[in-house]
């Protein structure tokens, strides 16, 4: 076909020459020149659209993105209490979401003893073990405490105004890893033992530790203060060392001695407070 139309032109070209501008063709060879005249021209390919410069994602930080603020935990004010006794003290403290320490707590510890007891123990607040148990004063430092309690001529588990004893704490949660109670936390458990106190009347408080002394007295100094008689609305206080503070000197012999007896000579006084006229 290519031949053909080589052909074709160039007698078209000698045609003209002579002044002639038609050309008979055969039927043959007008059918083929109307083929190839009829097929579709093969169209140049479309340039592809000039390249745009991909847009590089956005880098990410060197840092990751902060995390979304924690919503504090939803706290709740304590109900009245200076209506309530023994039953429904501890179920307000069983309940209470005052402070924050509500959502690590694993056991409110409320206290224990005998609710007609002569003589209080006030300390700190419940460690691991008080926690897990929901009991007041056990592990090593409960054992302690049991023994001077003996010592004392008194024990935890009677149930008798004349050997029973009451107790408690300032906190009812445990701080997260035993550290010292925050002033909020502190203070939004204050009125449970303030309760406890008056529905007890106890002849005389024992504090156990410079937290109890803080909040039931707003005073510091344990180690000052100790061995010496202060007074909580009228009732008498004796401030003395934790059983806890004790125990780190367990293994310096002579420490641990020394720091025992003066929590002792305390202890002496507050039998002697209490024992009867003429005893």
């Amino acid at each position: 076909m290519s031949d053909l139309i080589s052909q074709l032109q160039h007698i078209l070209r000698r045609k003209c020459l002579l002044g002639q501008s038609r050309l008979p063709l055969s039927e043959q060879n007008r059918a083929l020149l109307q083929v190839r005249l009829l097929e579709p021209r093969p169209q140049a390919k479309e340039s592809a659209p000039p390249q745009t410069a991909r847009t590089a994602p956005p880098a990410l930080s060197a840092s990751a993105p902060a995390p979304a603020p924690v919503a504090a935990p939803a706290l709740r004010p304590l109900p009245p209490l200076q209506q309530l006794g023994w039953d429904e003290l501890e179920q307000a403290m069983r309940t209470c979401q005052a402070c924050a320490l509500y959502q690590t707590r694993q056991h409110v510890v409320c206290g224990g003893g005998f609710r007609q007891s002569r003589l209080m123990f006030i300390g700190e607040g419940p460690g691991a073990e008080e926690d897990r148990q929901g009991r007041v004063f056990v592990g090593r430092a409960g054992e302690m405490l049991n023994n001077m309690i003996k010592a004392m001529g008194f024990d935890r588990e009677a149930q008798n105004p004349e050997h029973g004893v009451y107790i408690a704490n300032i906190l009812k949660c445990r701080p997260p890893q035993n550290r010292n109670p925050l002033e909020g936390e502190a203070q939004a458990c204050l009125p449970f033992v303030q309760r406890q106190i008056e529905l007890l009347q106890p002849e005389l408080i024992v504090l156990l530790g410079g937290v109890a002394l803080k909040y039931l007295l707003g005073l510091t100094g344990i180690t000052k203060l100790r061995g010496n008689w202060l007074e909580y609305r009228g009732i008498p206080v004796m401030p003395t060392f934790h059983p806890a503070y004790l125990l780190r000197f367990e293994r310096q012999k002579n420490l641990f001695v020394n720091e025992k007896r003066k929590v002792w000579h305390d202890l002496q006084l507050v039998m002697q407070r209490l024992a009867p006229p003429g005893a």
